[in-house]
């Protein structure tokens, strides 16, 4: 409630295409990710309605957001759990087990702690739904600590399959396919 509280009166949070994400069945959200505001998710779970983040679970820098008891705590009640960027493997794993129990995960494909996102996709097959946020950069880029009051905007577009995603993309490897198509549909949201 404080997080959408802050993002909804500070940053004027703005937020469409609700109504695309799947009404039931594991997916998978992937969206850019341009400031800490992102990777924290802040702008992302103030965007969503508490009904959809009963079921959403987040992947965590291990060394960041479990090196205490509370903070561990607290990962474990907003469903985060960690990722060692050494071991990617067992962050696509843990990733998949959220997805097999028919919940929906928050995968940032494009970030450094997760550099292989898109092979999540390759391993479940389960949709993405590609994420816009905007103004994050702006409010709060990573050589600064205080956020600067910005607006900030998340679009929510279509669920698309993993197939279209290899189709629509380029590159050598269905990874490099899969990256790239999910950038381009990102890149899109930003002309709605």
């Amino acid at each position: 409630m404080l997080n959408r509280s802050v993002m909804r009166t500070a940053f004027r949070l703005r937020v469409s295409g609700l109504e695309r994400l799947p009404r039931a069945g594991p997916f998978v959200i992937t969206p850019n990710h341009a400031s800490d505001l992102d990777r924290l998710a802040l702008a992302l779970a103030a965007a969503l309605p508490f009904a959809r983040l009963r079921r959403l679970h987040w992947a965590g820098d291990i060394v960041r957001l479990f090196h205490s008891v509370p903070s561990r705590l607290f990962c474990r009640i907003v469903h985060l759990f960690p990722v060692d960027e050494t071991h990617p493997a067992a962050a696509v794993a843990a990733a998949s087990r959220v997805l097999a129990e028919g919940s929906t995960q928050v995968w940032f494909p494009e970030g450094w702690r997760s550099p292989d996102g898109p092979q999540l996709l390759l391993r479940t097959d389960v949709p993405a739904v590609p994420v816009r946020i905007a103004g994050t950069f702006e409010a709060l880029p990573r050589n600064r600590r205080v956020p600067r009051l910005h607006q900030v905007t998340v679009v929510f577009g279509d669920p698309v399959a993993l197939d279209v995603l290899r189709d629509e993309g380029a590159g050598q490897t269905d990874l490099e396919r899969i990256t790239d198509g999910l950038r381009r549909r990102v890149m899109a949201l930003s002309q709605t």
